[in-house]
């Protein structure tokens, strides 16, 4: 009777190949996961560099209207100084003929484009400047 006993206890344990399967099946697990939240940091930050671009681009527009770069010379904002958003703005003649064919004076392009980390946006308007 004892001898039944002691099988009965050693059968209750686990096998080696049970414990590395379970291992396995946790590693992939645990592997799965990381790659989803690494997915998720990489979207989180494109989203926060895009906004970042698209913010400074809107506000540089705004101030471009009110204080417009040379005519010619592109204004450089280094992003090391510029929270971390380059920006390029520039002025440019735009030739253009009203209905009759005569140009019109005083129209130019601003161009502006701002990089974020790999991220890019970029407008460009007409300003009517004497």
């Amino acid at each position: 009777m004892m001898s039944d006993q002691n099988l009965m206890k050693k059968d209750r344990g686990f096998t080696l190949f049970e414990v590395l399967i379970a291992l396995a099946v946790f590693m992939l697990a645990v592997t799965g996961l990381a790659i989803a939240l690494n997915t998720a940091l990489q979207a989180t930050l494109e989203v926060r560099q895009r906004s970042f671009c698209r913010s400074e681009l809107e506000s540089r527009l705004a101030f471009c209207q009110a204080n417009p770069p040379p005519v010619g010379t592109p204004r450089i904002l280094e992003a090391s100084h510029n929270h971390g958003v380059k920006v390029e703005e520039s002025l440019a003649p735009y030739p253009v003929k009203n209905a009759k064919g005569v140009d019109i004076q005083g129209l130019k392009k601003l161009t502006i484009k701002t990089t974020s980390g790999n991220q890019t946006d970029s407008a460009e308007i007409l300003l009517n400047l004497p």
